[in-house]
């Protein structure tokens, strides 16, 4: 029997002090269950990051002896997260005496796991689980050591608290291809989106002119066509209005920045 809690039992970051209710019939409150589902369905795309990594010419990641490069770092990570990702399947699957996923790959436990993510914020060890899949997060990007720009928004945090809306500003940090918000005030990682001038997964010419600015990646409005006409970015006409796919936008400005940085190393 699944067993009721009425706080959330992990840690926070603003306010440790001020206990958060947990969800009904679960052990963590609404902004961990989302980060638990958050880390799950990014593990692949962790794993897919690593895979890209390559070394050794830069810096050791931290806890590397000199003979170990990032390759090989890279590669023990990826294998160690899909033995933890496949462990909790495997427990998940023998607790509710269902079938496990077809394949141990992350990209397979991971789809698997996030259909299961509201019973798991229900099982006492739910604080292990997310604490785990941080470590594997944390870990891959201090191997990966892609470095992040941070661009101030001015704009004010969406979250609320108790009925009252966060009074902190936000900030975009891209890391590669992964765009988050931060908030100045309740520190919560948010998905980027809604502050991109987004209409869903699509943005406006202005929308990409800000993603660009964000990315440090000069560009203007000819610019902008120049990206549509070779196909670099995706785009569709509606309304009159062209929209462009906020996916291949984000991609495509990790895909010139980690150029530039290769031509900076080059030069120096």
């Amino acid at each position: 029997m699944t067993q009721t809690f009425a706080a959330c039992i992990l840690e926070h970051r603003r306010q440790p002090e001020r206990a958060r209710p947990a969800l009904d019939g679960a052990w963590i409150c609404f902004g961990h269950r989302e980060e638990l589902a958050r880390l799950i369905t990014e593990m692949p795309a962790v794993s897919d990051d690593l895979t890209r990594a390559n070394g050794p010419g830069g810096p050791r990641p931290p806890g590397t002896s000199g003979g170990i490069t990032v390759d090989d770092a890279a590669s023990r990570h990826r294998s160690h997260i899909a033995g933890v990702m496949a462990s909790w399947a495997r427990l998940v699957s023998e607790e509710r005496g269902i079938t496990p996923p077809a394949s141990a790959a992350v990209e397979h436990t991971a789809v698997w796991l996030t259909v299961h993510v509201d019973w798991i914020a229900a099982q006492r060890w739910v604080d292990e689980m997310l604490g785990e899949l941080r470590q594997l997060a944390g870990r891959a990007r201090g191997i990966i050591d892609i470095p992040a720009r941070v661009c101030e928004t001015g704009q004010r945090c969406l979250q609320h608290a108790d009925g009252e809306r966060c009074e902190g500003t936000i900030s975009i940090v891209v890391r590669g291809d992964d765009w988050t918000a931060r908030c100045s005030a309740c520190e919560e990682r948010q998905d980027a989106t809604p502050y991109l001038r987004a209409r869903g997964r699509w943005v406006t010419r202005d929308g990409v002119l800000q993603l660009a600015r964000i990315a440090g990646i000069p560009c203007s409005e000819d610019v902008v066509r120049q990206w549509k006409h070779r196909k670099r970015i995706k785009a569709k006409e509606e309304g009159g209005v062209t929209w462009y796919e906020l996916g291949s936008v984000q991609t495509y400005l990790a895909n010139r920045r980690q150029q530039e940085a290769a031509r900076e190393r080059i030069a120096s």
